[in-house]
């Protein structure tokens, strides 16, 4: 591990941590730099690319006339460990003095050893780390072609959605548009139907009209003629005595009477047949105020004889 200080450019410290490192590393008898364990976990973080510069190995710079360096180890037996540590010594500090950095000191730590039965923990790191990877690359690829299939089915199922809503979105369509042509061609004949009602209608109050002015215009002519005939008969028996005594005393025909009773059977004649007119515009269209009904009324009390 390589330990920083805020008055030392980190660019030249981990130089020295590198040159330390390979120095000691090459020394026979060093089985690895730091602990086996430690080892192990460099070698899982280096093949994830998190491992140190230079592992197992601590520069200080407490002081800005000196370096000391820090060197832990696993010598591997028989080597001797004195021997190995000594030798690291000189080989670390012949590395370091091209720095310039005055005095260094460099302290050796040997952390195990490494016997011809022991387990390399760090091979067998590395080889969980490679097989790890190998699996979560493997996974990485299924998921992938899994997703990559998802993807391909899902546009697929939205293509047919799409198409089905197409065509049914055209089958509405066309079903409107006929539809809408049906209720223009009903509304067309309904429309044509009230029409030719309506004119059947004012036809036949026109009709109606007419014939009641002519019934009535005959009536008051016969009412005429038959007033003149009384009014000549009276004027004779007015002429003529009797015994009874003088005509001017004889009560007057009832001539008005007659004419009165004459009218009021043109009217109630007048007004049924404005009724059924109005019936009969009614059945045509029940909701429509029918326009032939107050015409007739109307013409029938123009044509009533006022009392």
């Amino acid at each position: 591990m390589t330990t920083i200080d805020a008055t030392i450019d980190p660019p030249d410290l981990d130089a020295a941590a590198s040159l330390a490192a390979t120095a000691a590393g090459s020394v026979p008898g060093v089985h690895a730099l730091g602990s086996l364990l430690g080892r192990a976990s460099d070698a899982v973080r280096e093949r994830v690319g998190l491992a140190s510069t230079a592992p197992g190995v601590k520069i200080d710079t407490d002081r800005a006339d000196s370096v000391t360096a820090t060197i832990s180890l696993v010598v591997d037996y028989p080597h001797k460990l004195h021997e190995v540590s000594d030798a690291v010594r000189t080989a670390v500090r012949t590395a370091l003095e091209p720095l310039g950095r005055g005095r260094i000191d460099v302290d050796v730590v040997v952390t195990g050893v490494f016997g011809p039965f022991d387990r390399d923990v760090v091979e067998e790191a590395e080889q969980k780390a490679d097989a790890a990877g190998d699996r979560a690359r493997e996974i990485a690829g299924d998921v992938k072609e899994k997703a990559d299939a998802a993807g391909d089915r899902a546009r697929e199922i939205a293509g047919d959605v799409k198409e089905r809503t197409d065509a049914a979105s055209a089958t509405v369509r066309e079903r409107t548009a006929d539809a809408a042509a049906v209720v223009r061609e009903k509304a067309d004949d309904a429309a044509k139907a009230l029409g030719d009602a309506k004119d059947a209608a004012s036809d036949l109050a026109a009709g109606a009209a007419a014939a009641a002015g002519e019934f009535g215009r005959q009536n008051a002519e016969a009412a005429r003629r038959e007033q003149a005939e009384a009014d000549t008969e009276r004027a004779a028996r007015e002429l003529e005595p009797t015994d009874e005594g003088s005509a001017l005393d004889a009560p007057a025909p009832a001539a008005d009477d007659d004419r009165g009773d004459v009218r009021d059977v043109v009217a109630e004649a007048l007004e049924d047949a404005a009724v059924d007119i109005a019936i009969a515009a009614d059945e045509v269209r029940a909701d429509d105020e029918t326009p032939a009904t107050d015409s007739v009324q109307s013409v029938v009390e123009d044509e009533r004889p006022q009392n």
